[in-house]
């Protein structure tokens, strides 16, 4: 059986990689914007939405475990949101860039 303190650090863990995963898809619909663009945007808007709601439940847990209400926002902005997308758009467009670049040199061989 675990404690309160316990079964809020594992809801947090939750709750991180539900974020992790969010973040990825968003920062990868901002950098594939196919001809299902808006269909896509639309998904990230409401993907966008939920993880507010998602950073609040983190928000409270953190509560819970008695951290400093300035601690939390540096925790949770500064040390999982912004690297997390931030890293996953370099990701993508690195991809990206790789794909096209690789997509050209089929297209022109240099015979």
């Amino acid at each position: 059986v675990l404690t309160p303190e316990q079964n809020a650090i594992v809801y947090l863990m939750f709750l991180n990689g539900i974020l992790f995963l969010g973040l990825r898809f968003i920062a990868f619909s901002i950098v594939y914007h196919d001809s299902k663009g808006s269909k896509r945007i639309g998904y990230a808007l409401l993907t966008t939405v939920l993880l507010i709601a998602l950073i609040q439940q983190e928000y409270q847990a953190m509560i819970q475990l008695s951290f400093i209400d300035s601690d939390i926002r540096k925790i949770l902005l500064g040390g999982c949101v912004a690297p997390i997308f931030l890293l996953s758009i370099a990701y993508y467009r690195m991809k990206r860039s790789r794909f096209e670049s690789e997509a050209n040199k089929i297209e022109h061989p240099k015979d």
